[in-house]
């Protein structure tokens, strides 16, 4: 069998000129040499020489109506990236959505499960979206974004080719979902950089499939070729991304979906789902909602903060200090701050080994702040606008003090202001170092 690249164009003057669909299969041999060598679909493609125009004409359209109207989809995808420069990388992934008619961020709610082999062992995490919330877990960190809290991060960003999408619309391995599929269809139909042809009678290992091929062209340069594979009843079974067709940093992309016969539908995602689901992730790691009272023993949450100097101090979830470190969170208006930085200091002053002190303002009143803590000395730092900080630990009032061993772990906290707060921060801070 003949394998070579069509124009959709070109297929579309032959069948007006004969009134009828000549198809023959356009399967680049690249993608078929990798499907076929390495196991991932062993497949040999026939597609049928003649049928009536009426089947293509009906075509894309109906794949994208029913990718569209999937209101449950359940499948193992196989996940395969061969790169030219770099070793292969192979994931395992599970991926859920459910119908979100009403909906107007995302054509679907979603659950994605990955994992991976890496040298230092397997790595996993999730995607999920629901309602205008967004969860994402990878590398020990939980991130959340609420669209009822703050709409921005689900707002599309440039446009164009440098556009970028909303947080619910780039969660990694989202573009293996039918009803994203749907969306990537839209925008092959109708944008002029994209050859395709739709085979809508195509056999694979025995079975009728759908299959849609092409590429993407931009100035004479193909940046893409695709292979999508549906059975026939819609549901992806095959998704083949070329980029950099022939150039050095080649890439090849394939995931190959299962499906169980014993799939039960279920409810579709929620937070208390989520939290059923991943309990340890969600206690561990969620940086939002911290009780100050359960903070010891966890590593202190990333922040990035602004000093009153107009720079910026950040640190990111399990980075170390230079030495044990004792955060301070204080209202500049309120009326132990003054008090509360003389007796850290004073305590800083007798204990037997160096330790830092970051003085954290939820406020961003330079003049107030630099009234309570005019001069920083060696070893701290002054930070404001310290709000999300304090959220993240979950403290409730100030001031509030956390120790931090050198590793990064909270060692214990101090809430409100006593008179024997210096002696307090002594016998804390040398517990931490035992």
């Amino acid at each position: 069998m003949e394998y070579r690249w069509t124009t959709f164009h070109e297929i579309k003057e032959k069948s007006n000129r004969l009134n009828f669909f000549v198809s023959t299969s356009v399967i680049s041999m690249n993608v078929f040499y990798y499907l076929s060598m390495n196991g991932k679909l062993p497949m040999f493609l026939a597609i049928l020489s003649v049928y009536p125009l009426g089947l293509q004409a009906q075509g894309i359209d109906d794949v994208i109506t029913s990718l569209k109207a999937i209101n449950h989809f359940d499948a193992e995808v196989d996940y395969s990236v061969l790169m030219s420069l770099q070793d292969d990388v192979d994931y395992t992934l599970r991926l859920r959505s459910w119908e979100a008619p009403t909906d107007t961020l995302a054509p679907c709610d979603y659950l994605i499960d990955w994992k991976v082999a890496t040298p230092d062992g397997e790595s996993s995490g999730f995607s999920a979206y629901y309602d205008g919330n967004v969860y994402n877990f990878r590398g020990d960190r939980l991130l959340e974004y609420h669209y009822d809290r703050d709409k921005n991060p689900f707002q599309s960003r440039g446009t164009g080719a440098a556009s970028l999408p909303g947080v619910q619309r780039r969660a990694q391995f989202a573009e293996l979902l039918p009803q994203f599929i749907a969306e990537q269809f839209d925008e092959i139909k109708s944008n002029p950089d994209y050859r395709y042809i739709l085979h809508t009678d195509t056999v694979i290992n025995g079975h009728k499939c759908i299959a849609l091929d092409g590429s993407m062209t931009m100035s004479d340069h193909v940046l893409k070729e695709f292979l999508y594979v549906f059975d026939q009843s819609g549901m992806p079974v095959m998704v083949n991304h070329e980029n950099n067709p022939g150039a050095l940093a080649e890439q090849s992309i394939t995931a190959t979906y299962t499906y169980s016969p014993d799939i039960v539908v279920e409810e579709s995602v929620n937070e208390d789902i989520l939290r059923e689901l991943y309990p340890e992730i969600f206690d561990r790691y969620r940086e939002s909602n911290f009780a100050i009272e359960n903070l010891p023993g966890q590593r202190l949450p990333g922040f990035a903060l602004p000093t009153t100097t107009g720079e910026r101090y950040s640190r990111m979830l399990g980075d170390k200090f230079r030495c044990p470190t004792i955060i301070v969170l204080l209202d500049s208006k309120g009326a132990f701050s003054d008090a509360t930085v003389k007796a850290v200091r004073s305590a800083v002053d007798n204990l037997p080994f160096n330790s830092d002190v970051i003085w954290a303002f939820i406020g961003n009143n330079v003049d107030d702040i630099e009234t309570i803590v005019p001069q920083i000395r060696v070893g701290e730092h002054l930070l404001m606008s310290a709000k999300p900080l304090a959220r993240d630990c979950g403290v409730a009032s100030y001031p509030t003090i956390i120790v931090c061993r050198a590793d990064g772990t909270v060692a214990d906290i101090v809430l409100g202001y006593n008179n024997d707060l210096s002696s307090v921060v002594i016998q804390k801070a040398a517990d931490a170092v035992k």
